[in-house]
């Protein structure tokens, strides 16, 4: 590693050679090209500068070096950090999934409602179809209101009628005519409330063990809506930190059902921190984009009238 001179000769001026200190250094200069001690004086001042202007290019060449070394240990230092980071995450990630399969029953979810009174209500047939096909499943079918609508919808006159209906792998089935019409007034995924959320996901949870799916799968939407129910966006008084997590869950599994069986598989833990402060970011550019175009649109109006 280069060393650092000790002044910088950017900084350096000039000594006064006409002072009488210096005769003794114009003597020569006198003597030999018959110069005056004036003129000798700014010959000495000359070849100063000369001497200064190699002295700014060393000095500037070693500080580039110095730069350079100091950026290559800040780089090391900063990516043995992550390391360290990385190292430590994926040690309490370890310690959390081992307490998970230990104590099991202490992370089972439940609804914060009183105890039952009345028979369960049943979600959409249409539902129940694309659970047993191991399809993806709105929550929305889940929520107090889907399973009211899918109750008012088996009472209906239309009970007995049939339609054909495309589900999103191209299968064809006949579901009744009442939950066909049911499936139009499903509300996404990215639009549910949390209040909405929390109804649907513990039951949903509970229609895939019934449904015959894998528990290791279970367990993967399992955690993933407990890391989101964790997540510190979830109780921040920031709305579009909430709203991400929703929007996250649902791009989350949507994109995990289309690459199954694919190399492009992945699993649905741990959650995507980077992903979600993304979608945080984009639903307030939109926000803040409609505002603008909201603003202009008045100014234009107040303009013409």
């Amino acid at each position: 590693m280069p060393q650092p001179a000790a002044i910088n000769p950017h900084d350096a001026v000039a000594p006064d050679y006409t002072q009488e200190r210096f005769s003794a250094a114009r003597q020569p200069f006198v003597d030999d090209f018959n110069l005056t001690h004036q003129q000798a004086a700014q010959r000495l001042k000359d070849i100063w500068n000369a001497q200064n202007m190699l002295d700014k290019e060393e000095w500037d060449i070693q500080q580039r070096e110095l730069a350079e070394v100091a950026r290559v240990e800040q780089q090391r230092h900063h990516q043995q950090e992550e390391d360290r980071q990385r190292a430590a995450d994926e040690e309490h990630e370890l310690a959390v999934q081992e307490e998970r399969k230990k104590n099991r029953n202490k992370f089972l979810p439940y609804n914060k409602v009183p105890i039952a009174n009345t028979i369960t209500k049943l979600p959409s047939p249409l539902a129940i179809r694309k659970l047993k096909k191991g399809d993806f499943v709105e929550l929305y079918y889940f929520t107090n209101k889907g399973l009211a609508e899918a109750e008012a919808s088996s009472r209906s006159a239309d009970d007995e009628a049939f339609a054909l209906t495309r589900d999103e792998s191209g299968h064809h089935s006949f579901i009744s005519i009442a939950a066909a019409k049911a499936k139009d007034t499903v509300i996404p995924d990215k639009d549910l409330t949390w209040a909405e959320f929390d109804e649907a996901a513990p039951r949903l949870l509970q229609a895939m063990r019934e449904n015959g799916w894998d528990e290791e799968r279970v367990q993967s939407h399992l955690k993933l809506w407990m890391d989101l129910s964790a997540h510190p966006f979830r109780h921040d008084s920031d709305e579009y930190g909430k709203r991400a997590l929703i929007v996250y869950q649902d791009t989350a599994r949507r994109r995990w059902h289309s690459l199954l069986g694919t190399p492009d598989s992945f699993d649905l833990v741990p959650v995507d921190k980077g992903m979600i402060k993304e979608i945080r970011d984009e639903l307030l550019h939109k926000d803040n984009k409609v505002m603008r175009d909201e603003a202009i649109q008045a100014s234009i109006i107040l303009f013409l009238r």
